[in-house]
């Protein structure tokens, strides 16, 4: 017989035992939490999270247009604030990896329930994939934040480099890389050259067991990345380094142990964060408010996305050089709407574009540190949207309406630029403009070569850093050497296809235009040229032949479009991969973009004109070709 312990004891325990239980099944339940950062365009919104010890279920309310379809991968993971990963289990309301077309009303609610993750988990991270939704930081209101609590648009000054002399070194670094699954028969570099900027795209061909060998330019530190369709695989290199990277089979990427910056880098390639602001959002403001008011809101939504930069370093525990790079990217792509602007402002209140009290947010980019140069992708869209902002590139017609503008000369500029940034010199972004070669080619030399170089004379005088200068003595150099009008194309297999397309128009100046029916210009463009378009063809010495790609332009639609608007004219549809080819061996990446063929079949080292400029465009054609038939 057992004792009266004994049962206490029992008892006890037993009580024990359903505290636990009861303790157990009680979930922690979050209802409509806060979010850093969310890719989706708002598509989805997370309204609940349960944790418990069985599961972790995310409520999801989905509003997107009625009839239209979204999915969610079943690939679908969480991340926890220790960076561990949870993989989804079912969908409720949903298919994983199914289509979900949304109800008449473009509203539905839906559940996604994934493995547990522990109940003490205060930011959690929602990844579809490198491409796909991502909903970051996911946090009930009110939690502290993850990382350095901080929102300071300036990036760390203690790490700053000045020193040009250790940080140029020209050479060429190595991406060699495997895919461990399907792989495509070519991946492609865009060669974003922020410094003489220009593009200088390369092809590099998969072998049959999935392996490839990049081979890169660099003239600094190179932070950049490899393309495949979407897909981007990022890369740190100085020159003489080399690098491997596996492309695993869900399309992530593992980089070798010892890698620079490999915390970094596996960040960018398998999340994809967007620190950029959000594009439709600010298109939207730019059609409501001042601009006085809209340079407030890129400060306000520069420093949301600090703090999202900020999160991340925490979070996936970036060291002090990758948190720098972080930071910078972060301030230069926030900075890259400074081309909006207003054309009914006027120059007299400080509501104006024209105002440059208006910029002074971009003081914050750390211009003068060196490490925006390694950056060639941010770098590059930077200057552009710079050289073309109102009030860097125009100036007022005296006596004329308030809209009316013409180009502004140097000594403009660099009054204006000093205003902005008040270095005493001129700022990063203006000595980079001055090493636009696509400007002295198009508008200079061209010409008059002349004009041209007394122009370079005047602007190596202003350039600050030795560096530019002597790349400016190189652009020079090269120009110069231009007066060799035409070339021969490099032998291999782009010139080979190439070829094959002009050939049957030998004896003939041949303007071919790139373009692709998912490009808005190059419609545009085509659509309103149709009287000159027949002008040149009554001209017997010349030819327009039309090339777009399989990819950026549908059987469908390149049936249709063709029929209304090149029925009758030389237009040609090849394989994307034969399309890339030709980026890398005209050097550009952008559309519409034109090259001219020589009656004996060399390029012609000529801008053609844009065929909307009409009469002027047939005027330069004209010019063009009786050059090339002396």
């Amino acid at each position: 017989m057992k004792s009266n312990y004994f049962y206490k004891t029992m008892a006890v325990a037993a009580a024990a035992l359903c505290t636990l239980s009861a303790m157990a099944k009680r979930p922690r339940v979050i209802d409509n939490p806060e979010c850093m950062a969310n890719s989706t365009d708002n598509t989805l919104t997370v309204t609940r999270i349960e944790l418990s010890d069985t599961a972790t279920v995310v409520s999801f309310h989905a509003k997107y247009k009625p009839g239209w379809w979204i999915r969610l991968s079943r690939s679908t993971v969480l991340v926890d604030d220790a960076g561990r990963r949870y993989a989804t289990r079912c969908g409720i309301g949903i298919g994983l990896s199914k289509r979900f077309t949304m109800p008449k009303s473009g509203e539905a609610d839906f559940k996604v329930s994934f493995e547990p993750m522990p109940l003490s988990t205060r930011y959690i991270d929602m990844i579809e994939g490198p491409n796909d939704y991502k909903i970051w930081g996911i946090h009930e209101r009110g939690e502290k934040p993850l990382g350095k609590d901080a929102t300071a648009i300036t990036p760390d000054t203690a790490l700053q480099i000045a020193d040009e002399a250790v940080f140029f070194r020209r050479g060429t670094g190595v991406v060699r890389g495997r895919f461990a699954g399907k792989h495509p028969t070519i991946i492609n570099h865009y060669g974003y050259n922020a410094i003489m900027h220009t593009e200088t795209p390369k092809v590099f061909e998969v072998a049959y067991d999935g392996t490839f060998t990049a081979t890169l330019p660099v003239e600094c530190p190179t932070l950049d990345y490899l393309n495949n369709d979407n897909s981007k695989y990022y890369f740190y290199l100085c020159a003489g380094d080399t690098i491997d990277v596996t492309i695993n089979e869900d399309n992530t990427v593992s980089y070798a142990d010892g890698t620079r910056h490999q915390r970094l880098l596996t960040l960018l390639s398998n999340y994809s964060p967007d620190m950029s602001l959000d594009y439709h959002h600010m298109n939207t403001l730019a059609d409501s408010l001042t601009f006085a008011d809209y340079s407030k809101a890129i400060v306000s939504g520069t420093e949301q996305r600090m703090a999202f930069a900020n999160y991340l370093i925490g979070k996936y525990g970036l060291d002090t050089e990758e948190a720098h790079l972080l930071r910078t990217i972060t301030c230069m792509r926030c900075c890259m709407f400074i081309s909006w602007f207003k054309e009914n402002d006027t120059d007299t209140t400080a509501t104006s574009d024209m105002n440059p009290a208006n910029y002074a947010f971009m003081r914050h980019m750390g211009l003068e540190d060196l490490t925006c140069f390694s950056l060639p992708f941010e770098l590059y869209f930077l200057q552009n949207r710079y050289e073309y902002c109102k009030p860097i590139a125009y100036k007022r017609i005296p006596g004329k309406p308030a809209n009316r503008l013409e180009w502004a000369d140097d000594s403009r500029r660099m009054a204006i630029d000093e205003a902005i940034f008040g270095l005493g010199h001129p700022s990063k972004l203006l000595q980079l403009i001055w090493l636009n070669e696509e400007y002295y080619t198009r508008a200079v030399y061209d010409k008059d070569p002349e004009r041209g170089s007394t122009l370079i004379d005047s602007r190596r005088q202003l350039l600050v850093s030795p560096f530019l200068r002597a790349r400016l003595d190189s652009l020079q150099r090269r120009l110069d050497s231009r007066a060799k009008a035409t070339y021969a194309l490099p032998k291999g297999r782009a010139a080979d296809a190439f070829n094959a397309i002009v050939k049957p128009y030998r004896g003939k100046t041949v303007i071919v235009d790139f373009w692709a029916t998912t490009c808005g210009p190059c419609v545009a463009e085509i659509e309103a040229s149709r009287r000159l378009r027949d002008s040149i063809a009554a001209m017997p010495g010349v030819e327009l032949v039309f090339i777009t790609n399989e990819r950026q332009t549908s059987d469908k639609s390149y049936k249709e479009f063709t029929e209304k608007y090149l029925n009758g004219e030389e237009s040609y549809r090849i394989p994307y991969d034969d399309w890339l080819r030709f980026m890398a061996l005209f050097k550009f990446n952008g559309i519409p973009h034109k090259e001219i063929v020589t009656p004996d079949g060399r390029i012609a080292n000529m801008e053609p004109p844009q065929l909307y400029h009409g009469e002027y465009a047939l005027r330069e054609i004209k010019r063009m070709a009786r050059k090339l038939r002396k």
